[in-house]
């Protein structure tokens, strides 16, 4: 059954829902024609919020560009990547071999070289994943280094020992 509006009589204030779904023409209490229905004021501010609601929405906001923006490319390494903000170099310049760089990884993070701790063990997960999926990481002799770095990164660790 659908709704109709409250009716209002401006002369006696009786309230009454009309039999058709317009606004009755005359008051059934005192016969007066100065008829409106009460729910106007309510109805207007019902509408103007919807259409507030639907222009807040509409518009570019920080929620939408979130859901908008393109994600960057899923790769099997992904999980793998160092945390943003990292700003120390991750090649030093004077690794030539890659005993030199094993030798520099161990300089820096001490607890590379202790077994099972959590640096370690990252250690070991991305070197194998690597081993995997990016055979040609091993071709630059201070890939230790760049990847004890990336491990510290993503373990949230303390920086180098200088």
């Amino acid at each position: 059954m659908k709704q109709r509006l409250l009716n209002r009589c401006k002369n006696c204030g009786h309230t009454w829902f009309p039999r058709g779904f317009d606004i009755s023409r005359k008051c059934p209490s005192c016969g007066g024609v100065d008829v409106d229905f009460t729910g106007r004021f309510y109805l207007a501010i019902l509408v103007g919020f919807a259409v507030s609601a639907g222009i807040f929405w509409a518009t570019d906001r920080p929620h939408k560009m979130a859901k908008t923006a393109t994600p960057a490319a899923a790769t099997p390494q992904s999980h793998m990547r160092p945390r943003a903000g990292t700003t120390e170099p991750f090649v030093p310049p004077l690794i030539t071999t890659e005993a030199q760089g094993r030798t520099e990884a161990v300089r820096l993070y001490p607890d590379l070289g202790v077994a099972d701790t959590p640096l370690n063990r990252e250690f070991v997960l991305r070197y194998r994943s690597y081993q995997r999926l990016q055979p040609d990481f091993f071709q630059d002799p201070a890939w230790p280094v760049i990847l004890v770095k990336e491990c510290a990164a993503a373990l949230g660790a303390r920086g180098p020992v200088q």
